[in-house]
């Protein structure tokens, strides 16, 4: 997926998680072009241990949800 793409489906930062230690956050992809995909910022984040060594993905939780249809009737 690239930036461009994430974007399209609601999402504007990227998750980023470190393999090493766990730590995690998010980082705010509206600087970047569109074109970039999102896993090239594997490597390219540094954590605060030191590791560059992380899982990149978007972050889905910047999408608002979706009203629920339970309970809705629809007519006959």
């Amino acid at each position: 997926m690239d930036l461009a793409n994430m974007r399209q489906n609601g999402v504007r930062s990227i998750s980023v998680q470190c393999i090493d230690c766990g730590h995690s956050g998010t980082v705010n992809m509206d600087a970047y072009p569109g074109h970039l995909a999102v896993k090239s910022f594997e490597g390219r984040m540094l954590c605060p241990c030191g590791s560059k060594r992380t899982d990149v993905r978007p972050n889905w939780s910047d999408v608002p949800p979706r009203p629920s249809l339970t309970g809705v009737r629809f007519p006959k």
